[in-house]
């Protein structure tokens, strides 16, 4: 089976195996068999794929279509890509461990420019051709969607067929007309897709003039909008990691578009209308999330939530019930003109997450420019209350380089920064102000997109600006990569030439391009070189009257209002339209026009309770592929699933409450176990219905083995032990020289094993740490077991005796199944306890 192959030559060998076993709580498989196979792909990393909530709505739609089944793929870091090459894997789903070529559908979200190689790198680890013209009929269709296709050309040579827009209510047609079309060719299935509203297939257009080149298809690919928000598109029972993402967070959407119009963002303008979640909805999913996934903290997102309306009572009606169980409340971005002193105590009711304000830029005519509805008072306003409201960090969010902008403009950033330290300086508590700097890079479909994009140097020099005026320790500078983002902005401009660079630096190395710690400009510099392209000529300022690659996707404006509105960025003349009037109807389950600021309202302070205290020691274990998650995996993976089932754990005090836990030993990455200690500080009475839920919730290969009630002071869990016991099994080639190997060992009288350390590697004398080595069979399995020792009387490890015995390469080894069979306290008199039968 293709999943034991796997375990045996990838997941020993990589850096993060959780990124590709699959098995996370919330996962649905289905029998492929009759069903259109839909492998979702996100081109970056899991940490990153996992945290983008439009793909958990879309898993859940499809998968929810008994027609079809939806099976998720990120990409390979490069130490898997490395494994995987080596050995002959091919890109495989999480769910079912299955080759993406044999998938109908290999359908790519695609958020951001920069993830265009990764795509190319997923092609080739799937063996598919990367040009759509060199397909053959048994490879799947490649699909793209996401806010970067609203200009779709420079991928337009590698993609069958884009999404344009909101999918949500689309995928039942597309469903649809590929079951009615399957075993047709694949230009038979391409042209019955491209029937259906706002899907593009490049090959069916002219790639200079995009005009159709066959019959019966549009002109124009009107982009699909969703027209509500309904409830069943959000999952009540998410995908949860089993490892750390980057928003680590339950994420609820809660309107989808901005009322506000800034001319720089695309997202305003290629989501609207204004959309909005009714309370009790909203309440209602966050309610099902906690309880489903066992996180602590909600994210309520959109692209301007305090533009929501009637924010403050949306957020005072979580606040209390999150409180309950020590669950905050967070939001990715405020605008400041609505962070009033009641949406601040409702954020920091339980604990207090980040606070992100983003002015863009720093002077009253910049605003202007960029009809950006914010006034300087609002910022200072927003920052006096988070700082005497307890916070101690704000970010604050600048972009630079944007059209008409002076190095006077620049200097408007440096004393709108130093007035917010001013602010903290006179407020009690040290305070820090962290400050993102970005270069500006204009977006198809938005008033800036004919501008020139500044080059890196212009950039420098800002950068330099911004350095030599802001010196104070209170502030941290943090500038985007000029190189990049200039790239960036090439691409996103780009038309099907572009393909061509994108494929060149792939092939030349690029991979995972927004990293910086993997961005090689280099790369890119001779990628445009090899095609006889330079990235000027890509960066200039475009004429109104100049075609544009993306002028065959409609959205709802024309380009003679998106120059209209350019237009006005560059009058004086500014209307202040920030004051907006409250909502008064009931906002209950029903959409709204109304967005806006709220009065100010001081909450009161919250009362605790001084709960009795007692402890469980459980015994657990893991097997299958959990084994190959971390420590602090295993330990993330239990405090959700004590909060996912409700047993009355004890928190830590102060803004950042934690879980009262401890752990025994940490078990090495990679090893099986049925030993494992941890003690959980309980509140109050503590039932067995709640262990059994307990049990119940942790994820497959998880599981208690038993437990005790500590209701006296007990030793701690690393008191109790001083041995440990390994079983260890493999492909043994010469049993006979393992077992002689083992037991000359046992008569050396020093054994020397060189570990590495924070300092280098150095010489550790393990001997008086080795009990017994011996070689057993169980059947027809032969089993290496070491009884070992732990703790402050020394220890050694099962790798560095393998190691010693000199009959094993690293990489053998790494394949080796290691089990943890027991961790014990052996007293003075030989009798063995366990943590468990030493509580009395």
């Amino acid at each position: 089976m293709i999943g034991d192959f796997l375990e045996q030559k990838l997941f020993p060998y990589v850096e993060k195996p959780a990124r590709y076993i699959g098995g996370e709580m919330g996962i649905i498989k289905k029998e492929p068999a009759k069903r259109i196979n839909f492998a979702l792909a996100y081109p970056d990393l899991y940490e990153v794929g996992m945290s983008y909530t439009g793909g958990q709505i879309l898993y859940h739609l499809i998968n929810g279509n008994d027609d079809a089944l939806c099976e998720r793929v990120y990409a390979p870091g490069l130490d898997a890509e490395e494994v995987m090459r080596k050995n002959g894997i091919p890109l495989f789903s999480l769910e079912s461990h299955r080759p993406l070529k044999e998938f109908d559908v290999f359908g790519f979200t695609l958020a951001y420019e920069m993830v265009y190689t990764n795509l190319l790198n997923m092609l080739d680890l799937a063996g598919i051709a990367l040009l759509s013209a060199e397909r053959s009929e048994d490879d799947p269709l490649i699909a793209a969607g996401g806010p970067i296709c609203f200009n779709p050309e420079p991928m337009a040579d590698f993609i069958d067929f884009y999404f344009i827009g909101e999918a949500e209510e689309a995928f039942a047609e597309m469903i649809e007309v590929l079951k009615a079309n399957r075993g047709n060719s694949r230009r038979e299935r391409l042209l019955a897709l491209a029937k259906i509203q706002s899907v593009y297939v490049p090959a069916f257009y002219d790639p200079d003039t995009r005009q159709p080149l066959i019959d019966d298809i549009p002109d124009k690919i009107v982009a699909r909008h969703t027209k509500s928000l309904e409830p069943h598109y959000y999952p009540a029972r998410p995908i949860v990691p089993l490892i750390e993402i980057a928003h680590d967070r339950i994420s609820v959407e809660i309107m989808r578009g901005c009322p506000q119009g800034c001319r720089f963002c695309q997202a305003g303008k290629i989501y609207k209308p204004v959309r909005t979640r009714g309370i009790s909805d909203i309440n209602q999913q966050v309610m099902a999330n906690i309880e489903a996934t066992g996180y602590d903290e909600v994210s309520l997102f959109s692209l301007s939530t305090t533009d929501y309306p009637r924010i403050e009572k949306l957020a005072t009606t979580l606040a209390g019930p999150l409180d309950k169980i020590k669950a905050a409340l967070s939001f990715p971005s405020l605008r400041p003109s609505s962070f009033t002193g009641p949406l601040a105590e409702a954020i920091k009711k339980n604990h207090k997450t980040g606070l992100t304000f983003a002015p863009e830029v720093g002077t009253e005519r910049m605003r202007q420019v960029i009809n950006k509805n914010l006034t300087e008072e609002d910022l200072l306003s927003a920052v006096r209350i988070a700082f005497e409201k307890g916070w101690q960090l704000v970010k604050l969010y600048f972009m630079i380089g944007l059209p008409t902008e002076t190095d006077e403009d620049v200097r408007g950033i440096i004393d709108l920064i130093m007035k917010t330290v001013r602010i903290g300086r006179d407020t009690k508590g040290q305070h820090r102000i962290n400050v993102t700097i970005s270069p500006f890079s204009p977006k198809a479909h938005t008033p800036f997109q004919w501008d020139k994009i500044s080059s890196p140097e212009e950039i420098l020099h800002k950068h330099n600006l911004l350095r030599n005026g802001i010196k104070t320790r209170e502030v941290n500078l943090k500038f985007r990569n000029p190189e990049l983002s200039y790239l960036e902005g090439i691409i996103g401009r780009g038309d099907r030439r572009i393909g061509r660079v994108i494929a060149s630096a792939y092939r030349l190395g690029a991979r995972f391009d927004g990293w910086s710690e993997h961005f090689n400009i280099d790369f890119w510099r001779q990628a445009f070189t090899e095609n006889d392209m330079t990235q000027d000529e890509f960066a200039s300022e475009i004429s109104f009257s100049a075609p544009l690659p993306w002028d065959h996707i409609d959205r709802g404006q024309s380009k003679e209002q998106l120059q209209k509105e350019r237009s006005k960025s560059s009058e004086t003349a500014f209307k202040k339209t920030i004051e907006q009037k409250e909502v008064v109807a009931e906002a209950e389950n029903s959409s709204s026009d109304m967005f806006g600021r709220r009065n100010k309202k001081i909450i009161g302070p919250q009362q605790t309770l001084s709960p009795t205290r007692g402890k469980i020691r459980l015994k657990w274990g893991k097997k299958g592929l959990v084994r190959f998650l971390s420590h602090l995996e295993n330990n993330r993976i239990f405090e959700r699933a004590i909060r996912r089932s409700g047993l009355p754990v004890s928190y830590s005090q102060g803004f950042h409450p934690h879980q009262k836990l401890s752990f025994g030993p940490p078990l090495p990455h990679g090893y099986s176990s049925d030993c494992e200690y941890l003690d959980i500080q309980v509140e109050g009475n503590c039932t067995t219905e709640h262990l059994r839920a307990f049990s119940e919730t942790l994820p497959d290969g998880y599981f208690v083995v038993d437990y005790k009630l500590i209701y006296s002071k007990a030793p701690a869990i690393s008191a109790l032990l001083n041995r440990a016991t390994y079983q260890i099994t493999g492909q043994f080639d010469d049993e006979q020289a393992i077992e002689s190997r083992l037991n000359d060992l046992m008569h050396e009288e020093s054994i020397i094993a060189n570990r590495t350390t924070k300092d280098g590697s150095k010489p550790m004398e393990i001997r008086p740490a080795i009990y017994r080595l011996e070689l057993h069979r169980n059947g027809s399995t032969p089993i290496i077991e070491m009884e070992l020792g732990l703790g402050q009387g020394g220890y050694a490890k099962p790798n560095e005796v393998l190691e010693i015995l000199n009959l094993f390469d690293a990489e053998t080894v790494a394949s080796f199944h290691f089990h943890r069979k027991a961790l014990q306290y052996r007293d003075e008199s030989g009798q063995y306890l366990d943590p468990l039968s030493a509580i009395v």
